[in-house]
């Protein structure tokens, strides 16, 4: 177990979408602490607008497969590949209060949580935890809301399982292939790409 200690660029470099985890419980203080640093994200007006469901008990994860079959069957997906994030022990469910902001100047629900998305997972990666993130769950929305007995004002964002990585080939961190930022990044006009001295 990671004692958080993980160098921030560290956990950036070496952080990878985990989808594959060992059954080991999530320790009480591990998650806190994963929480915490989603609530910690900055947010327009610090008006903190996620709300983190927890799911971990045997019993509502078998639940919780049974709604991501829904979800997978209604995408037109294989069930299969949401179906993992119910082996995970514990599963978060991110959701975001409804209302603040409106029309074209609104980032809308998921904009609103993704900071704190972001947070957990590199939380997750500097405790030696594992996470990813989806919204195909959200094929089965309704079907959710109605299982989480969601009030009006909250709208779900993104699932994310929560583990110790299996550490098999695509289930563990570690070094990542992407591109310069050079092939990414423009200076002020699309074409024109950034040089740095």
């Amino acid at each position: 177990m990671n004692d958080g200690n993980i160098d921030l660029f560290d956990a950036i470099y070496t952080m990878r979408a985990v989808r594959r985890f060992k059954p080991d419980p999530v320790p009480d203080a591990l998650l806190r602490r994963v929480l915490e640093a989603g609530g910690q994200a900055p947010s327009g007006g610090n008006r903190q607008p996620w709300r983190f469901f927890v799911i971990r008990r045997p019993e509502a994860r078998e639940e919780l497969r049974g709604l991501l079959r829904q979800a997978a069957a209604n995408g037109g997906t294989d069930p299969a590949g949401l179906e993992y994030f119910a082996d995970a022990p514990v599963v978060i469910i991110v959701c975001a209060t409804r209302g603040y902001v409106t029309g074209p100047g609104s980032v809308g629900p998921f904009g609103q949580t993704y900071p704190a998305v972001e947070n957990i997972l590199l939380a997750a990666r500097a405790l030696g935890l594992g996470s990813s993130i989806t919204t195909s769950f959200r094929e089965a929305n309704d079907a959710f809301r109605e299982w989480l007995q969601l009030p009006e004002n909250l709208e779900t964002t993104c699932l994310m399982p929560l583990g110790f990585p299996l550490g098999t080939k695509d289930s563990r961190h570690g070094k990542k292939t992407r591109s310069p930022i050079e092939d990414l990044t423009f200076e002020e006009k699309f074409g024109q790409n950034i040089v740095f001295s």
